[in-house]
């Protein structure tokens, strides 16, 4: 029974050291650094989309729900992989039910086509219920794309839905909350549920996979989004994914705590990363651009309006107190407004002016973190909508708390903003007029605490990034000698959360890495086993990655290796021990009692 036990408990700890690297420590700024071989998004990103040849459609009947008299809805139950040597059509409702999974290699094609005014209504939607799991494995230089079925040229956003995944993590609103639009979907009313109490729930993985031209109004006012995320789990694997030309929010995440890293959300219509209902995942690396042709239609309804941000957040809809907080983190991200660079918001047209606001739109008591990261060409860097979000941040009082964070980003807006009036000062924006509120907020983002980095530089041409509003071939890399270079925090505890550490890959030639006893009172020993010998230093760090014992230089044999060390010094709480050779880094976490 005590091995049974011990087992349970390195296998659990495995799990937590796997979350505790997610944030990679970098020493820069936004999306990326200046070297171009370090470019994550070449090989497989598109930006001129509009004009992209597809092979036409192969096969019309896999992913077709349309053509099976089901009411438009096709189910997925047990596991369907595609081919990439296929180019199929997506029409209808496409549904990976509880137990059933929908594999998609490398290099797949899928050309979808919607219409509502049909009987039944296509949506051309993938849907992944509660249970189910999608599986889309696209690579660097073979990605999947599923893009419009109409021909170069003619493609506009809303030409399909986009994919849907319901989990069952967490989330503030119950364990049965329905996207939203779904409820009307006459041949299941029942679809696109989400909510539970499993946040390690798995519901696959999506990696190199680019969507255009979708978000379809399901019904007016109710459109699908690129990628929807409700309460899905943070077993779940998200990165490498683009999506351009939408007709609502490029990625919204509704509760759960899923993480992703290296999002690109490209000329999309309304908010380009939107969190509600207690998302508590983090993103690391990501990528926005807005387009003046390309923003919500209802940004001046008398009832209902929406401009257009890079991200916007929500606790919830009424602005409660309902738990979890809505308190995701962002770090490394690039977003690049509707403003020209060389330009000013005042030469935008009457409607771009109306439509396009602000960088970030934190409102209805939302907890939303954006760290290390660049903005510029927006009417205003921040907007703090209502006093809960005003108080919980600090701003409010002019203190400097952890539960959420607005710090160490370069901004960059003194020729783009809006002139300063009543609600904004040309960096930041509340809701009504208050001048209390307004200058503390101003006041906040400024401090020397928040280490923003406020109009440091000229918004024009090679100031920041190479080019990146270029319409057909951006470049978001840093010119040489930016202020993105050697600039990045990471030591709030917002970050840390995450486990930051320094990027280093695994050891390959190391297996069976086991660390005991766990929790220790004194003496902590790591044992593996490596194929190779080699030199090596090891030490005990915190999870904020300060080293709090040196263990010294080791050398590692070939065979089986133990490296012990005496923490009965070291404060309570948890360490990881730490071995770091030429060829990588090896670490295990570890609780001393």
């Amino acid at each position: 029974m005590k091995k049974i036990t011990q087992l349970l408990m390195l296998t659990g700890l495995s799990a937590m050291a796997a979350q505790a690297q997610f944030i990679e420590q970098v020493n820069y700024i936004g999306a990326l650094e200046s070297d171009p071989a370090k470019d994550w998004t070449t090989g497989w990103t598109n930006f001129n989309p509009q004009q992209t040849s597809y092979a036409a459609i192969t096969d019309d009947t896999t992913l077709n729900a349309i053509a099976t008299g089901s009411g438009g809805i096709k189910n997925i139950n047990g596991t369907r992989t595609l081919s990439a040597s296929t180019v199929y059509g997506l029409k209808g409702l496409i549904v990976v039910r509880s137990g059933g999974k929908l594999i998609i290699p490398a290099g797949t094609v899928i050309r979808a086509e919607a219409d509502v005014t049909a009987t039944p209504k296509n949506y051309a939607t993938i849907v992944v219920e509660r249970g189910g799991m999608i599986e889309i494995n696209g690579t660097k230089t073979s990605p999947v794309v599923i893009t419009s079925n109409k021909a170069a040229g003619s493609r506009v956003r809303g030409d399909w839905g986009g994919i849907v995944i319901a989990g069952k993590a967490k989330n503030n609103q119950g364990s049965d909350v329905q996207v939203e639009g779904f409820n009307n979907v006459t041949a299941d009313p029942n679809l696109a549920k989400f909510g539970g109490t499993d946040d390690n729930d798995n519901s696959g993985s999506i990696t190199y996979l680019r969507m255009e031209f979708g978000g379809l109004a399901f019904e007016p006012n109710k459109e699908i989004n690129g990628l929807t995320l409700g309460s899905v789990g943070k077993a779940t694997t998200l990165h490498h994914i683009q999506v351009s030309f939408i007709g609502d929010d490029g990625y919204e995440w509704f509760g759960g705590n899923v993480n992703a890293k290296h999002l690109i959300s490209y000329r999309i219509t309304d908010d380009d990363f939107d969190t509600d209902f207690g998302w508590g995942g983090a993103v690391q690396f990501g990528i926005a651009v807005k387009d003046t042709t390309q923003y919500d239609l209802t940004y001046n309804a008398p009832s209902g309006a929406s401009t257009s941000e890079t991200f916007e957040s929500d606790n919830d809809a009424a602005g409660s107190g309902k738990t979890p907080y809505t308190r995701g983190v962002f770090s490394n991200m690039t977003v690049v407004g509707p403003v020209s660079i060389g330009s000013t918001y005042s030469a935008l047209g009457t409607v771009p002016k109306a439509a396009f606001r602000r960088g970030a739109r934190i409102r209805r008591n939302s907890r939303l973190s954006v760290i290390n990261s660049v903005f510029m060409g927006y009417r205003n860097f921040l907007m703090y909508d209502g006093d809960s979000s005003l108080t919980a941040s600090g701003a409010k009082d002019s203190s400097f708390r952890e539960t959420m964070l607005f710090r160490n980003n370069l901004i960059v807006n003194s020729a783009a903003a809006a002139s300063a009036g009543s609600t904004n000062t040309g960096l930041v924006e509340v809701a009504s007029a208050n001048a209390s509120s307004l200058n503390r907020l101003d006041g906040w983002v400024k401090a020397a605490a928040n280490q923003n980095k406020v109009n440091t530089v000229a918004y024009t041409a090679k100031t920041v990034l190479e080019d990146p509003q270029n319409a057909t071939a951006p470049n978001f890399r840093p010119v040489a000698g930016s202020p993105v270079e050697n600039a990045s925090n990471f030591t709030y505890s917002r970050l840390t959360e995450f486990g930051v550490f320094n990027g280093v890959n695994t050891i390959e030639t190391v297996t069976g890495v086991n660390v005991y006893p766990n929790p220790a009172q004194e003496i902590i020993n790591l044992e593996f086993a490596s194929a190779l010998g080699f030199e090596a230093s090891a030490k005990i760090v915190d999870l904020t990655g300060k080293t709090v014992m040196s263990i010294g230089n080791v050398r590692v044999n070939g065979g089986l290796n133990t490296i012990s060390a005496n923490v009965s010094s070291i404060n309570k709480g948890i360490y990881l021990i730490v071995v770091e050779g030429a060829k990588g880094r090896i670490s295990q976490r570890f609780i001393v009692k």
